[in-house]
């Protein structure tokens, strides 16, 4: 495994983490009209030189004080001055503040508070979202803590408008994942998946999360390439405290753990999430195409015979899914300056089982007449995933006016799958049972970093922030092996010998008897510069001027091969019963592939299966904020220069030459209304645009043996275009709480989905522009306490946030639509209603604390029919997840939970009457499984 240098170096300069200890006063002087930092305000200990200006964002930090009570004197131009009384500094703790000062015009005396240590993150979240010049969702680390959430993925799910899918990918607003914009640390990142424009946020642990906001209208500081929602990721700023902390978990899923478990032969690095080279294709493997040499060439056997013969699924019991993180953090002052870091590594390793029922049925035309199956298969699953996650961030505060820092994650996942199949064909060799296999591992090495800058001018109406970007991706999928037996007599009947036999190819295809071999690196690196420029007035009133680039690069190198075995036709009949006929772990041993009478292994790569690509997008923007009494608006304008390239061959063997060059005029406008102090109303309108993917427009052809599919790409995709319309209010009851209530409306040109094609007897995946789209909806946010509702002690203790959406959708191909295709329908993937609720419970005195979740969505088309199959709904299912934890004075705290307690069913099917609906009796399953629910518990001691 590799890693960036610097990471380890990060790491070992912070070995000595938990050494002395300091005292320290810290916290936020905040505006309190607008609730934003107040820059260079002056915080001083009362009777002493000991003061600090804050920095800019309205921080600031006086280490090295010893125990004791002081007195704080906080001031700025422009706001009355404060005395904080009864700062109660204890050895070794640090004490946190936030102080808010109002706005003056005239010299008064000097305000006198008393000091209050808050800890409450969600209320730095509402904060953010309400000063926003857009419409936005997020949520904080504290929710983060007190759910069941693994994951950012999972966390998602808690945002107003948002769904999961497959686990890992987002939905915004029931429009498709490839419709958002992922941005780490201000920093555009890569998209993850190989077959998809996504990013899978299941790649990041929760444990490093700071917040995640969900931009829901655009700005022209951000990108403009999306439509559902431009989600921007913070992880865990660096430490403030030295500390050590240690966790460790354990958990227990119902059907997998302690329950049989099979799967090929591993690297012994697996545990780590990659491959040490076991399966890998070997070095003297011949690097050109085997077709090219003459079929009793002695290199086809040598070439097959440097294969490892991996064919058999040994059989062991899941054990518990396990876990272990370390985290350090260290701060160092240096004279004016500040340095500080956050290191955190976690290791986990996870099983999961699962019984999934699949079908396929013949081409209905007449509905009266019972719908025939085409295949019914049980599908046995056994995925096992490994997780390396290393968080190294840092900062450095040169002074109140300047700011580094400089952000590292890196993600290390070995994904093992392997599939049985088991069923019956009713087309081909009706009768005769089958067993299908599927090995597969899959590992990804993904690094993003970030270097960043903001820099404050003395002057303090002047900013510039700046951020270099590093993004890289691997992918290794080494020996995927997909191959198919038979039985030789119907059910029930005897066989004499061998029970099942191997079905061989006559030619090398993806089907039968093969051995893929897939990578793909890709490389990224972004600049960004902004500025900002205030005229006159204090933070809240003043008017601000923006302008700056970005400028965005990636570079992605894909190549495959695959293999088959083969029988020639040379073979006596005799002994081509013998072979297929061999027991899995004898049938491709070296004895079995010869020169003569025995299997030859032929090679299918093509031109098409590799391919080379780049993506260059320079963009710059000017904006301007003006703050009219009440109303606040924000405009501008953004031109995003993009020039997608892409190398291939088609499935013929012609060239592909992708060269796709737009220039696109963006303009935003945001406006929000304040009717009083709690109330806030949002308008929005912003032109944004989505782009292709390098895998949608490569014409590289992949079987995908879960949905018995193939997917290509269409080199003639074209860039979508989109109008979006926000309207929101919002009401703040207290700090940290808000009730909103919106509506929007969306309409695309040329909007990008994913299809089914006709490839022979088999659906395929592919993408295809159509005409034009619309999306409408509205969104309910609560976020609220009940404290001080009634007397009650208990009801004080809990709080509530619930969110729903209803949405409604309608995509119109118009000449695009292929034969058989319906014409109008809903978006591919669009929900047309989310609920999400969460209910908590805390008490801070005995540090007990326990929530619980829920989560549903509206059915969603899972894939577009064509004329031979129908499209595919995904149904409703209910989810609730249950979560205690537990804070003890020692340092140490612990956390159980359940996650998906109801372990409903997921639900696929047909809509067979292709009357936009599914309905028991006349619609027919495709898809039909559950997971089990995960009971776990965590462990966390922290020394301080």
């Amino acid at each position: 495994m590799r890693f960036p240098l610097f990471l380890l170096l990060a790491i070992l300069l912070s070995a000595g983490a938990v050494s002395a200890q300091y005292s320290a006063i810290r916290g936020k002087v905040l505006d309190e009209g607008s609730s934003e930092g107040v820059i260079g305000a002056s915080v001083l200990i009362e009777g002493t030189s000991h003061g600090i200006a804050t920095d800019l964002e309205g921080g600031f930090q006086l280490a090295n004080v010893l125990p004791g009570n002081y007195t704080l004197i906080v001031s700025s131009v422009g706001y009355q001055s404060q005395k904080v009384l009864d700062v109660k500094v204890q050895s070794d703790q640090a004490v946190t503040l936030e102080i808010k000062l109002k706005e003056t015009v005239e010299m008064m005396e000097a305000v006198v508070v008393r000091a209050a240590r808050t800890t409450n993150t969600q209320n730095a979240v509402v904060s953010e979202i309400r000063n926003a010049a857009q419409v936005v969702s997020g949520v904080s680390q504290q929710q983060i803590k007190i759910s069941q959430d693994r994951d950012a993925a999972q966390v998602m799910s808690r945002i107003p408008g948002v769904t999961v899918v497959d686990g890992r990918f987002v939905m915004v607003r029931g429009i498709p994942e490839r419709y958002n914009q992922v941005m780490l640390n201000n920093a555009i990142a890569p998209s993850t998946e190989i077959d998809r424009r996504t990013f899978s946020f299941d790649l990041i642990p929760s444990s490093v999360l700071d917040r995640m906001l969900v931009y829901k209208s655009g700005a022209a500081e951000n990108p403009g390439d999306f439509a559902g929602g431009l989600i921007k990721v913070f992880t865990n700023n660096a430490a403030e405290d030295n500390f050590l902390s240690v966790t460790v978990s354990g958990g227990y899923r119902a059907g997998t753990t302690m329950h049989p478990f099979l799967q090929s032969k591993g690297s012994k690095t697996d545990f780590l999430g990659f491959d040490n080279g076991f399966r890998k294709l070997p070095s003297a493997f011949p690097s050109t195409n085997l077709r090219d040499l003459p079929n009793s060439s002695p290199v086809r056997t040598q070439a097959a015979h440097s294969l490892r013969n991996n064919f058999v699924a040994n059989q062991t019991n899941a054990s518990p899914d396990l876990g272990v993180g370390l985290s350090f953090g260290r701060f160092w002052q240096l004279g004016s300056a500040r340095l500080s870091t956050l290191t955190s590594v976690n290791l986990s390793q996870s099983f999961q089982t699962s019984q999934r029922e699949f079908y396929r049925y013949l081409e209905q035309s007449d509905l009266s007449v019972p719908v025939e199956k085409r295949f019914a298969y049980i599908d046995s699953y056994y995925e096992k995933e490994n997780k390396l996650g290393i968080l190294s961030n840092w900062n450095l505060n040169l002074n109140a006016y300047n700011k580094i820092a400089f952000k590292n994650l890196f993600n290390q996942i070995g994904e093992n799958l392997t599939i049985i199949r088991a069923g019956e064909d009713f087309i081909q060799q009706a009768g005769l049972p089958r067993k299908n296999y599927l090995y597969e591992y899959r590992s990804r090495s993904i690094y993003s970093g970030q270097l960043e800058g903001t820099h404050l001018f003395p002057a303090g109406s002047s900013s510039i922030n700046w951020v270099l970007g590093l993004n890289y991706l691997a992918e290794n999928q080494p020996d995927l092996r997909r191959f198919r037996t038979i039985r030789n007599a119907p059910a029930g009947m005897e066989v004499d010998g061998n029970e099942y036999r191997m079905v061989t190819p006559p030619s090398s295809n993806l089907y039968d008897t093969g051995r893929y071999f897939g990578k793909l690196s890709e490389i990224g690196g972004s600049h960004g510069l902004n500025y900002e420029k205030k005229i006159g007035g204090t933070e809240a009133k003043a008017i601000k001027l923006k302008a700056g680039y970005l400028v965005d690069y990636r570079s992605r190198d894909f190549s495959t091969r695959y293999f088959s075995y083969l029988i020639p036709g040379t073979v006596p009949v005799e002994q081509q019963e013998k072979l297929v006929n061999l027991p899995l772990n004898q049938i491709f041993s070296n004895a079995n592939v010869t020169d003569q009478n025995g299997f030859r292994i032929e090679e299918g790569t093509r031109a098409s299966d590799s391919y080379t690509a780049s993506n260059f997008m320079g963009a710059a923007y000017a904006g301007i904020t003006l703050p009219l009494n009440a109303l606040n608006l924000s405009a501008g304008v953004r031109g995003e220069y993009n020039a997608l390239q892409l190398k291939s061959s088609s499935e013929t063997g012609s060239p592909v030459n992708v060269d796709n060059t737009k220039f696109s005029p963006l303009g935003f406008l945001n406006a929000d209304y304040e009717l009083n102090k709690s109330h806030k109303v949002r308008f929005a309108y912003n032109r944004t645009l989505n782009r292709p993917e390098f895998r949608e427009i490569a014409p590289f052809l992949f079987y995908d043996y879960e949905f018995d599919s193939e997917r290509i790409g269409n080199p003639n995709l074209k860039v979508a275009s989109i109008d979006n319309f926000d309207l929101r209010y919002e009401f703040y009851p207290r700090e940290g709480e808000v009730i909103s209530l919106g509506g929007f409306y969306k309409h695309f040109t040329n909007p990008i989905e994913t299809l089914i094609l006709i490839r022979s007897e088999s659906p395929g995946f592919s993408y295809q522009n159509a005409g034009k789209a619309y999306n409408y909806g509205a969104e309910l946010e609560v976020r609220k306490s009940l404290e001080g509702i009634t007397g009650s002690a208990f009801l004080n203790r809990l709080s509530a946030n619930l969110n729903a959406s209803l949405i409604y959708s309608r995509v119109d191909y118009g000449k695009n639509a292929s034969a058989g295709q319906e014409q109008k329908r809903a978006l591919q993937g669009q929900s047309p209603y989310i609920v999400n609720a969460i209910v908590n419970y805390l008490d801070e005195d005995t540090g007990w604390q326990i929530g619980a979740s829920y989560n549903i969505f509206g059915k969603r088309i899972f894939a577009v029919g064509s004329s031979m199959f129908p499209t595919i709904y995904e149904l409703p299912r209910h989810s609730v997840d249950l979560t205690v934890s537990k804070n003890f004075r020692n340092n140490l705290s612990l956390k159980a939970g359940i996650q998906d307690l109801l372990n409903m069913r997921y639900k696929f099917y047909q809509d067979t009457d292709r009357n936009a609906k599914i309905e028991s009796g006349r619609d027919h399953p495709i898809f039909n499984y559950r997971r089990g629910s995960l009971v776990n518990i965590s462990l966390t001691y922290t020394i301080k």
